[in-house]
């Protein structure tokens, strides 16, 4: 079961009951393993680098080994085993699928505890150097979905270039780096971006043939998948000022002098857009931790103690400057009154 510690669950206190039971004996459990492993997103891993720098300084725990798999890809390492061989954390940028909760309790990985740790979002970045202009949804969805719709017929994308879109955008062909089927970003982008865009085409609502084909992302090369090296992506617009790409707000941040984020729909992505909810494509970042391996791994507490302290998700804490969005006061001193009742918990 997964104990959800996010304030809008319903499901919490049904799942609390069910976590305590998994818990017992797990506390008492001497430490097998002397290193955390975190696996999950590409965008959070700066967040738990940072978090693991500060953490190893202050304590005399090894320094927690943290692979940068995508969502997807850490979901299914994190889900397919509950031994210590397996992961203790899975960072996420997106809320755990149903479809992925089956595949944990298959796997017997129960009592799994979720904790929001604040919010992000997904801009569409240039080159400081190559000419803005303001996007839709609409028009990100026939710039880069696998099919469109020509005289009531499903054909194949025919557009090459952005003003085959809209005849005010530049002239440039439409060269896009995003994320691989892997990333929590990409599932985050089809559900935010190519969906709603779709649905903004009256067309869309009546043929139920490309309603289904919305999600799917052209395959000619316009789209390009570019891994999960944000630092790679930056530097292919730096060099390509004409390309635009798919990244997290939190690589916008730590690259702006180089980059910038155009606006969708006329909002232009920054933290009071996001905080607000004004940005169309804002989205909250998730881990998730194994309750079976607490006690059996030297520090993890400590690290999730760190992790969810405000003196790294606070209002003023280190991981804003990474580009972290916070949560608002009450909805983190919920998060952090779970995390707390979850301890309290184990030391039983």
């Amino acid at each position: 079961m997964i104990w959800s510690c996010v304030q809008r669950s319903a499901r919490l206190f049904t799942i609390l009951f069910s976590v305590t039971l998994t818990l017992t004996g797990a506390s008492q459990a001497q430490a097998q393993r002397e290193t955390i492993r975190i696996v999950g997103s590409s965008t959070m891993y700066p967040y738990l680098a940072q978090v693991a720098e500060t953490f190893t300084r202050s304590t005399s725990y090894k320094s927690p080994v943290i692979e940068a798999t995508g969502s997807v890809g850490g979901f299914k390492i994190f889900c397919n085993d509950v031994s210590l061989n397996s992961p203790d954390i899975v960072a996420s940028s997106r809320r755990m699928t149903p479809l992925e909760e089956e595949h944990c309790l298959a796997n017997e990985v129960v009592g799994v505890a979720e904790f929001k740790l604040g919010y992000d979002g997904i801009v569409i970045a240039q080159s400081r150097k190559g000419d803005p202009f303001d996007l839709s949804r609409a028009s990100l969805w026939r710039a880069l979905s696998k099919t469109v719709l020509n005289r009531k017929r499903q054909i194949l994308n025919p557009y090459q270039s952005w003003a085959d879109i809209q005849p005010a955008f530049p002239d440039y062909s439409i060269r896009v780096f995003g994320p691989p089927l892997t990333s929590g970003t990409r599932d985050v982008f089809v559900h935010l971006v190519m969906n709603p865009g779709c649905d903004t085409l009256p067309v869309s609502a009546s043929n139920h043939d490309v309603a289904e084909a919305c999600g799917h992302i052209r395959e000619d090369g316009k789209y390009i998948n570019a891994g999960e090296d944000d630092a790679m992506l930056v530097n292919r617009l730096v060099d390509d000022p004409k390309a635009l790409a798919i990244l997290g707000y939190g690589a916008l941040k730590r690259h702006r002098e180089q980059i910038s984020g155009l606006p969708i729909e006329g909002i232009a992505p920054t933290d009071e857009t996001l905080e607000n909810g004004q940005y169309p494509l804002s989205r909250p970042l998730y881990v998730y931790v194994k309750t079976a391996h607490i006690g059996r791994v030297n520090g993890l507490m400590g690290y999730m103690e760190q992790l969810l302290s405000d003196e790294a998700i606070g209002n003023y804490g280190t991981l804003l400057d990474l580009g972290l969005i916070p949560m608002s006061d009450d909805e983190r001193f919920f998060v952090q009154s779970s995390f707390k009742a979850l301890r309290e918990r184990m030391d039983k």
